[in-house]
Parts: C-alpha cells; sequence; structure tokens
C-alpha cells in the first residue's frame, strides 16, 4: 500500500513540474531581470572605479560576474528548449520544470551574494601611472639634463640625486618624463612622485608618500611611529624611486622614513641649490636656460605649426624671444599671448612692454611673476631681499664682478659693519652665493655674475610700487634732468646710461643713500651745490662720464662710503676729502689728477684705493715729504702710473698692484744696522712694468715681514737683477705661487747663499710647503733660482720657458707622486744639462719637457708660413 502511496505522490509532482513551468517561468524572468538590474549598476561603479580611480573589482567580484554571465546564458538556453517543447504534458516539460525552479534558487544566492557589503574594489597597492607631459625642447640643454639624470638613476653607487634651477626653467617637466620612463621601463618596481609645498614639514611629506603607496597613517600623532611605519611599509615593496618635486628645505631621510640602500633612490627638484647639498645629493644637476636657438624653435611651436610671420614681425618676434632670456615659462606664456597676432603694432607694443618690464603682456602677471616672486618671497631676511633688489639698479644683462657687487651692497650698509675687511666680504660673499644658490642670480663665469632678464623686470616690479626707488636706466635721457626727479623719498637713484649733460641745482635729497650717475656725458659739469642737501649719501658713482672737476658739495659727505670716478678721462680737480672719514672705497683710475686728493692720509677707514692716469706721460703724485700719502686703513691698493717712495707704512696692506710706477725698492732702503718690520698682512703683490724697480727691499727685515704673502708676480721690470735675499725668501712659508716673467736683466731670483757668505745661515735646504705654481718665463740672463734647494711638496704646477742659460732646477718634491701639470720648454740640448738635486723631481718634471726651436729655426719657420699665407691669399684671390 505505502509503495503505491510513493509512486502516486511522485507521479503528482512530476505533473506538478508540468502543470507550472509556465508560472516557474515568469518567476525566474522576474529573479533574473532583478540579478541583471543588480550586475549593471555593479558595472557602473566598478567602470567609475577604474577610470576616475585606477582601481580594480575584488576577485570574489570578478567570480560573481562571471557566475551571472554564466546563469544568463544557461536561462537563455532554458527559454530556446521551452519554446520547441509545446505545452502538452510530457516528459521534457517534466525535466525543463525542474531546471527552471533549480535556477531560481541559483538566481536567488546570486542575487545575496551580490550585496557584497565589505565593496567592490579591492584594497591593493596603488598603481603609478604614466604623467601628462610637454615635449621636451632644447637638444643640447634639456635633453641633455635629462639623459644625465637617467644615467645617475642607473648608477648603482647614487642613492640622491639633486636637479635645481629658477622657477620656470623646466625642471618638473623633466621630471616627468623622467617618471614616465621609470614607469615604462620596468626596471623599478615603484616610483612615487610627492609634491612638495613651501610650507612642507616632515608630516606632511610622510603623509604625502604614504597617500602614493596606499598607507594611512594620518591618524599616528608620534612622529617616530610615523616613521617606522613608513619605513617598513617601503621596505616591503622593494626597488623603488621617490621624486620630491619643488623642495625648499632640506629633510633628514631617516626621520621621514625612507629606508637606506642601493636599491631605494632619491630625486629631487629645487630652486636652491643649497637643500641639494642639505639633502646630501651625491649628484647634482642644473637646469639652465635655453639657448638662443633653443628658445627661439620652443617660440615659434608654441604660436602654432602652420602660422608664418611676416619678415618684419619675425624680427620682432625675435627680439621678444631675446626679451624671455631663455627661460620656458616666460617663452611659453609670451608665444601663447601672441598667438594669431598678426599686426605689427601689437608686437612691437609687446616687446616695449617687455624691455620696460610692466608685465602687461596677458600671462606675465598672473602666471609667470607670481612663480618668480615665490624665490623672492623665500628668501630669509629682507636685508637680503635689499641686497636682491640693489642689483636692478644696474641694466639689463650687466655683468657684475663678485667683488665689486659686495663693495656696492657694503657701501650701502646692507652688509652689517663687522669692524673686519675679511669678515665684512665674507658676509659679502655670503649673501652672494645664497642669491646664486636659489637662481636669483646667475653665474656667469667663476667671478662674474648676472641677473636674468625676467628676474630684473620682477625686482624692476616690485621697486615701482616703492618710492624709495626710481630706476631710469637707459632712458634716452638728454641734456640736464629735472630737481623735480630727486624727490625727498627716493633712497636709490639708478640714472645709468643715459645722455645728461648736466646736472645743476639743490636737490633736496636727504634720504637719498645710492646715486648711480656713471656712463652719462656730463660734459657740462655738476653744479658745486648740488650735493649740498644729500646728507645720507653712501655710494656716489660718476665713472665714465665726461666731468672734468667734481664739486665742493662732494666734501661735506660726511657719510660717503663709496666713490668712484673710474674712466673720468677729463678729470683734473677733486676736492679735499678732508671729511670723508667713512669712505672705504675710492677709484681714481684712468683720470688726469696729478697728485691724489687733499686729506687722504685722514681717510682712517679707506680699505680699497685705485689710482692710475688717463695720461701715459703724467705721473701721479701719491708722496708729500718724502712719505706716501696714504692712510694705514688700506687693505687693497693698485697703483698705475704713480710716483711713490715705499709701502712701508701700509701694515694692513693684503692686496698691492703697481703698474708703470716709479720707485726702486717696495720697503725703505736701509743697511745692515736698520731693521724694517713691513707689509705684515700682504696676501698678494703684482709688479708690472716698474722701470728703475730694485727688489722687495735692501735693508734687514724683521721677522713677520711678507709672512702672509701667497702671490708673488713679477713682469717686465726691466732692471731688476734679483727679488729678493735668501733670509727673506726662507721665510714665506705662506708662499703659493711665484710668477717670474720678461725681466731682461735678471741673472737670479734669490740673491745669496754663496759658500762662505757670512750672512747666511748653514741650511742648505728652504721648505716652502705651500708652494703650488711656479713660473719663470723668458729670462734671457737667468743663471740660478736659487743657492739653495727648495722643498715643494705641494707643487702643482711648472712653467719655463725662455731660460737658456739656467743650469739648475733647485726644486725638489720629496717622496711626493703627485702629477704636475705645465710645461719645461728649452733646446734638446739645454734640457739634457740641467742639474736636479732630487732624482724623484727631475722622473716627475721630465715628462713636461717640450723641445724648443732655436731663434734660426722660428725665423725659418716664420718665413715659410708667411711665403704660405701670401701663396693662399693669392689664389682666393
Amino acid at each position: 500500500m505505502e509503495f503505491l502511496q510513493e509512486i502516486a505522490r511522485n507521479a503528482w509532482v512530476q505533473y506538478d513540474y508540468s502543470r507550472r513551468l509556465e508560472e516557474s517561468l515568469d518567476v525566474l524572468k522576474t529573479e533574473m531581470q532583478e540579478l541583471i538590474s543588480q550586475q549593471t549598476d555593479i558595472f557602473i561603479s566598478l567602470n567609475k572605479a577604474e577610470v576616475v580611480y585606477g582601481k580594480k573589482a575584488k576577485a570574489e567580484v570578478s567570480l560573481w560576474i562571471e557566475n551571472v554571465e554564466m546563469i544568463t546564458s544557461a536561462v537563455t538556453k532554458i527559454e530556446e528548449v521551452y519554446g520547441e517543447i509545446g505545452r502538452d504534458f510530457s516528459l521534457p516539460r517534466i525535466a525543463l520544470g525542474k531546471r527552471v525552479l533549480k535556477k531560481i534558487e541559483e538566481v536567488v544566492k546570486l542575487k545575496e551574494k551580490g550585496q557584497f557589503s565589505e565593496g567592490l574594489l579591492a584594497d591593493l597597492l596603488p598603481e603609478s601611472g604614466s604623467m601628462p607631459t610637454t615635449k621636451l625642447v632644447g637638444r643640447l640643454t634639456v635633453e641633455r639634463n635629462l639623459e644625465q639624470i637617467w644615467e645617475s638613476l642607473m648608477d648603482q653607487e647614487v642613492r640622491t640625486i639633486g636637479v635645481y634651477g629658477m622657477g620656470g626653467v623646466g625642471k618638473t617637466t623633466i621630471m616627468t618624463h623622467i617618471y614616465n620612463k621609470i614607469q615604462s621601463s620596468g626596471i623599478f618596481g615603484l616610483a612615487i612622485w610627492v609634491t612638495v609645498s613651501n610650507d612642507s614639514n616632515i608630516e606632511r611629506l610622510q603623509n604625502g608618500i604614504a597617500r602614493e603607496i596606499g598607507l594611512d597613517i594620518s591618524y599616528e600623532d608620534d612622529e617616530m611611529i610615523r616613521s617606522r611605519k613608513l619605513f617598513q611599509a617601503l621596505k616591503r615593496r622593494g626597488k623603488f624611486v621617490i621624486i620630491l618635486d619643488d623642495m625648499w628645505k632640506s629633510f633628514p631621510l631617516e626621520k621621514v622614513g625612507i629606508p637606506e640602500g642601493k636599491a631605494y633612490k632619491i630625486v629631487l627638484t629645487t630652486r636652491s641649490k643649497n637643500v641639494c647639498r642639505g639633502m646630501k645629493c651625491q649628484k647634482k644637476f642644473e637646469v639652465e636656460v635655453l639657448s638662443w636657438e633653443e628658445a627661439w624653435e620652443l617660440f615659434k611651436e608654441r604660436l602654432g605649426a602652420n602660422v608664418v610671420l611676416s619678415p618684419e614681425v619675425e624680427q620682432i618676434a625675435k627680439l621678444v624671444t631675446e626679451e624671455c632670456g631663455g627661460l620656458p615659462l616666460g617663452i611659453i606664456t609670451v608665444a601663447s599671448a601672441m598667438r594669431e597676432k598678426e599686426d605689427i603694432r601689437e608686437w612691437r607694443n609687446a616687446l616695449e612692454e617687455l624691455k620696460c618690464s610692466t608685465m602687461e603682456i596677458e600671462g606675465m602677471d598672473d602666471q609667470v611673476f607670481p612663480i618668480l616672486k615665490f624665490s623672492y618671497d623665500r628668501l630669509k631676511s629682507e636685508r637680503i631681499r635689499s641686497c636682491f633688489l640693489y642689483c636692478a639698479l644696474y641694466p639689463e644683462d650687466y655683468e657684475f664682478h663678485d667683488e665689486d657687487l659686495v663693495k656696492y651692497w657694503i657701501a650701502e650698509g646692507l652688509i652689517d659693519d663687522m669692524g673686519d675687511w675679511e669678515k665684512d666680504q665674507d658676509k659679502g660673499h655670503t649673501v652672494l652665493n645664497k642669491l646664486i644658490d636659489v637662481c636669483m642670480l646667475v653665474r656667469k663665469s667663476p667671478i662674474a655674475v648676472v641677473m636674468h632678464d625676467l628676474i630684473r623686470d620682477l625686482a624692476i616690479g616690485i621697486m615701482r610700487k616703492n618710492p624709495q626707488f626710481v630706476v631710469k636706466v637707459g632712458k634716452g635721457i638728454r641734456g640736464s634732468i629735472g630737481v623735480e626727479e630727486f624727490t625727498e623719498e627716493v633712497v636709490n637713484f639708478s640714472l645709468m646710461r643715459n645722455e645728461i649733460e648736466m646736472l645743476s641745482g639743490d636737490p633736496n635729497c636727504p634720504k637719498l643713500s645710492t646715486l648711480l650717475l656713471q656712463e652719462n656725458p656730463l660734459s657740462g659739469n655738476i653744479s658745486h651745490e648740488f650735493f649740498n642737501r644729500m646728507n645720507s649719501l653712501r655710494v656716489l658713482d660718476l665713472s665714465k662720464t665726461g666731468i672734468e672737476y667734481l664739486p665742493e658739495s662732494v666734501s661735506n659727505l660726511e657719510n660717503l662710503c663709496m666713490l668712484l670716478l673710474r674712466s673720468c678721462k677729463r678729470l683734473r680737480e677733486v676736492p679735499s676729502l678732508l671729511k670723508l672719514k667713512r669712505l672705504r672705497f675710492l677709484n681714481l683710475s684712468e683720470t688726469r689728477i696729478k697728485e691724489v686728493p687733499h686729506g687722504m692720509e685722514c681717510l682712517v677707514n679707506l680699505n680699497d684705493l685705485y689710482v692710475s692716469s688717463a695720461e701715459v706721460t703724467n705721473r701721479i703724485n701719491v708722496v708729500g715729504c718724502n712719505s706716501l700719502m696714504l692712510p694705514d686703513s688700506i687693505i687693497k691698493l693698485y697703483l698705475r702710473d704713480c710716483k711713490l717712495s715705499s709701502l712701508s707704512c701700509l701694515s694692513r696692506l693684503q692686496h698691492c698692484n703697481l703698474w708703470r710706477c716709479i720707485m726702486k725698492w717696495l720697503l725703505p732702503i736701509g743697511d745692515n744696522s736698520t731693521i724694517i718690520r713691513s707689509l705684515p698682512s700682504i696676501q698678494s703683490l703684482y709688479l708690472t712694468d716698474l722701470p728703475n724697480f730694485r727688489g722687495l727691499c735692501e735693508g734687514v727685515l724683521m721677522p713677520g715681514s711678507f709672512a702672509c704673502l701667497k702671490v708673488l708676480s713679477v713682469w717686465r721690470c726691466k732692471v731688476l737683477e734679483n727679488v729678493m735675499s735668501l733670509e727673506l725668501f726662507q721665510h714665506l712659508q705662506s708662499l703659493e705661487c711665484i710668477r717670474i716673467i720678461e725681466c731682461s736683466e735678471m741673472e737670479e731670483v734669490i740673491k745669496g747663499g754663496e759658500e762662505g757668505d757670512n750672512n747666511n745661515n748653514n741650511n742648505t735646504i728652504i721648505l716652502l710647503p705651500n708652494l703650488k705654481f711656479f713660473t719663470l718665463s723668458n729670462l734671457g740672463k737667468l743663471k740660478s733660482v736659487c743657492k739653495r734647494i727648495i722643498i715643494c711638496p705641494s707643487l702643482f704646477e711648472i712653467n719655463i720657458t725662455g731660460c737658456t742659460l739656467l743650469k739648475k732646477i733647485p726644486l725638489s718634491m720629496g717622496n711626493s707622486t703627485s702629477v704636475v701639470s705645465g710645461e719645461i720648454k728649452g733646446s734638446k740640448e739645454w734640457c739634457d744639462a740641467l742639474e736636479w738635486d732630487d732624482p724623484n723631481t727631475k722622473t716627475l718634471l721630465l715628462p713636461l719637457f717640450h723641445e724648443e726651436e732655436d731663434e734660426k729655426g722660428r725665423g725659418m719657420k716664420r718665413k715659410a708660413e708667411q711665403v704660405i699665407e701670401i701663396a693662399s691669399t693669392s689664389q682666393h684671390q
């Protein structure tokens, strides 16, 4: 009985599958519609996450999507089968009914799984894709930097690399190319880019790096814990490169949490070379401005590839490009502003605006200058900012010699008076180096700097807002300038390079501190009362003007620190300087004065003096009553075409250059019983074309004389037979350079030391531990350098030429194995006959020998060269 009941139940279930098939299909369709809607919503979310945030789906989400696709396909097949079997009761309907119910269960379960309460997206390491960048312009400039930086990244010994340069020069552009190259190369596992703001601290820098690697440490207050977590997270990443863009100060990497090791590279960009030093960069690369050709290429590209300029407009466009000074940001901004401009008047106006620093070109005031001004604002003190602005008183592209610029700053009072020449100089050069480090000044040569055109425009723009600055450089001002221009508020007034003929009246300028008038004709001279009401004047520059006399009112400028009258070739009269007690710098070179001004000996603060004559036949007298009319305060002295007796009274003198001066001895003549102590501070001594010069001193010197001498240069002193005595020479322990050239009567450099000479001690050697440079040139009568052996272990360069009578080179480098540069020239016979006191020195110096032809051979060679030149010229004609 039970068996029959079970058969009946099974039969009914199967019948029910068939009977309810259509109803079940409707339920399946409804569930599938909800599942598909759920899938669509998830697709939308995933697509947004990938496109916007670069994130990927979790593995379980991807599997769920695959299952949805599979069940969708299965349901489609069910619908196909249902269309084939019809509505009559049959076994296929029964089987299909079972399948439909099973799929309904599967769909319901998929819908439940598709809730994903813990999110759709995987918590993976962030992917650092390529960055948008611009085309590199400048094969020689920019691409060279890119190649060098990349080579350093590939160098296993280099860990930290610094890239520095002025704002807008293209540092970030270069580094985006480097970043993308790192990404595509696959050499490093991870590239991290962090833009470091100017007000960043260690915490912000840590957060920036952590964000890039998907680490959240923002909740941690303790710097050490943050550092440890970041350190551990970075170590787990393996090889990586961190690019720190636009750094303004240095941070200790260990405090940040960046691990040490050759696998971890740090590249930073900054406007300050000092930041590179602080970050201990092993390689430093300066991104310089573009060359003219590269700048023009960039300018044309930004104007538009298809733009054709008329010859007239192109000529102006090139001048406009030139005014941008090779700064890519400036070039791009100006070129973009001038796109589709065809009117030549607009181009001329743009050129004038750039020349006048008006900042009115579209984009300059809100794109270029804010970036440049940011560097200005970051200068540490108002005093350094004032030193920077002072440079803009000079013309565009003006080349400042380092020493001259520091003197201006000192005289203007921008450098604290330390009461010591050397300390003042050190402080001034420290400021100069700071401005170079932050690229506000550009190194032009080892001894000179310039201000970039756009940086100067920035400075002019800043000064225009301040009535204390008036800059009218090269404005073509003619005739005279009105007294009304000299306002009561003006402090720094520059009228350089104009056509001003006359300065008249009595301007009231109680605050005026610097007045620059150089390179004006001033042939009408200056009224005598002109300086009466300029009591604060510290710097007065009248160099290269046509003045015949200096007005009497200059004598009352008691605060004057610098008076420059260089190349005033008509100047014959300078009034008394007796009251100018604060004067530190005085330049009277290439004038027509006949004697130094009255009161010179009373200038107790005078440190720097240049005196020379514009007339070859006129000797300027610097001697009064057989004594030098110069104060003992002088530290740097340049005298040319002067009459003087000696320099014995200048105990503070450090640097001296005498040229074509009338004197016999540098120090007074004395007999053997006279003890003279002089020039204890002298460091460099240049003696050139002294027609009567006999030597440094004829008397006996007290110990300490010339003790600081480092450089001794003697050139074309025609009657000089020897430079100094052995007694003096053996005490010159500071000597670094000896240079003796074209002294036709010189037979020995150092006098004395012969055997039996009672005036000499028994030492057979002289030690000059610091001697690095030794030159003897065209000394036709020279037979001896010194009768003693000269020990010079630091010798770096030696040059001996045209000394055919010299028999011995008495130099010994001891046990040194250093490579010495230079040359020793003469005939082979002369070289073979040379005597050496030290075999090791001979071995080191003989490779410098170059055979020199005799005079007959040189004459024949010159004649042959002339014949060839004539023949060549004839052929070309």
